[in-house]
């Protein structure tokens, strides 16, 4: 409301209600800009300790990593270990069965080598028995004959 002149000035009692008027209001805005401190300064807590909350999150977060890493590491190594020892008994194993082979090999010259022996000490065996000589005998007379 605008004041209005009066002879002497401006009218007082208008003066005095703007005044209180004014003052109510500086009073009014005094108390938002207190409230809206107090609520800036909770705020900034918060930020504070959310900040905190993620600073812990990445720390652990990074720290999971770190293991996890480190686990997967030794388990592979441990593959390649195992994947090593796997491959070497595998080795191993056909070099035995190769020798076992090549035992076999042997044993199978040997025995055929035995048995054309035995067959040819058989035969020299018949062919100097005299009942074979007899058969012979009788094969040239009866060839003789014809």
């Amino acid at each position: 409301m605008p004041l209005k002149k009066q002879l002497f000035g401006y009218n007082k009692e208008q003066v005095d209600d703007l005044m209180d008027q004014k003052d109510r209001e500086i009073k009014s805005l005094n108390e938002q800009i207190n409230k809206l401190k107090e609520d800036y300064e909770h705020l900034e807590k918060q930020k504070s300790l959310l900040q905190h909350r993620v600073n812990i999150q990445e720390q652990t977060n990074e720290e999971i990593a770190r293991l996890a890493l480190k686990e997967a590491s030794e388990l592979i190594d441990k593959a390649k270990k195992n994947a090593n020892m796997i491959l070497s008994e595998s080795l191993e194993y056909v070099r035995s069965l190769s020798d076992e082979m090549s035992d076999f090999k042997a044993q199978a010259v040997k025995f055929r080598a035995s048995v054309e022996k035995m067959s040819k000490d058989i035969l020299e065996s018949i062919d100097q028995s005299e009942v074979y000589n007899l058969i012979n005998e009788d094969k040239y007379d009866e060839g003789d004959s014809l």
